[in-house]
């Protein structure tokens, strides 16, 4: 047919999924971007028809943030920008100081709209394999991990800037790995590039990417997303 649909559930183990047809494995950054930086030597397939199933589609939209900025439709929201820039530029926009209440509630709105777009670009089932290798390809994780505990011990030893694993589905830029925390946290702070911690919509995937941002090397992150030392600030990215 000319259209070829593949479908993973959460049940497929890892044995079997590797006795799949190489054409089965899709590309995250091709099927998303139509480029992939690793060319003919990417181990998975670059399939024109192929969707997976925890991505959005390629004929998809309309995504939160989408809704989000459309909801004020004085600004001329761009697309194809970081997020955060466009955020930040809309509250210059509309004059919104820092402890401005209509800057709370579009900040707030805008945080929700940043964890659901986080979680339909990467999915949010800690024990789907397809997820986590999708993952892993975007922050250049290589070789990729066979199995979910090694994929989840590679990506908690990565340090990358949510905000950017967002902003690569449509800058095309790829995401930048830093040493330590605390150049990650460097990072964050100049660009203001925070991604909201203990939001609702916060699937377990993402809980795996958070750092601390704003006392880097204090205390540690549990799997929960959960700071276990209460000293100094708990704003983490």
């Amino acid at each position: 047919p000319p259209h070829l649909t593949i479908f993973w559930t959460s049940t497929t183990c890892s044995t079997c999924y590797y006795k799949m047809p190489s054409s089965s494995r899709v590309c995250h950054s091709y099927s998303q971007t139509a480029t992939c930086r690793f060319g003919s030597k990417c181990k998975f397939a670059h399939d024109e028809g192929s969707e997976v199933t925890n991505g959005p589609s390629k004929t998809q939209t309309q995504t939160p943030l989408d809704d989000f900025f459309a909801t004020h439709p004085t600004f001329d929201y761009d697309s194809s920008a970081s997020v955060s820039s466009e955020f930040y530029r809309m509250c210059g926009q509309f004059c919104w100081d820092r402890d401005d209440k209509e800057r709370e509630k579009a900040h707030n709105d805008f945080k929700n709209a940043l964890v659901r777009q986080f979680n339909e670009i990467y999915g949010t089932d800690v024990n789907d394999l397809t997820s986590w290798h999708n993952l892993c390809q975007i922050v250049r994780i290589s070789p990729i991990p066979d199995t979910l505990k090694l994929c989840r011990e590679a990506v908690k030893a990565t340090h990358v800037n949510i905000v950017d694993l967002v902003d690569t589905n449509v800058t095309k830029e790829p995401v930048t790995r830093f040493v330590s925390e605390a150049k990650l946290s460097e990072y964050t702070k100049a660009t203001g590039k925070f991604f909201p911690t203990d939001n609702a919509y916060a699937g377990g995937l993402l809980r795996y990417l958070l750092r601390r941002i704003m006392n880097p090397g204090q205390g540690r992150v549990s799997r929960s997303g959960q700071k276990t030392q209460t000293r100094g600030r708990r704003r983490r990215h």
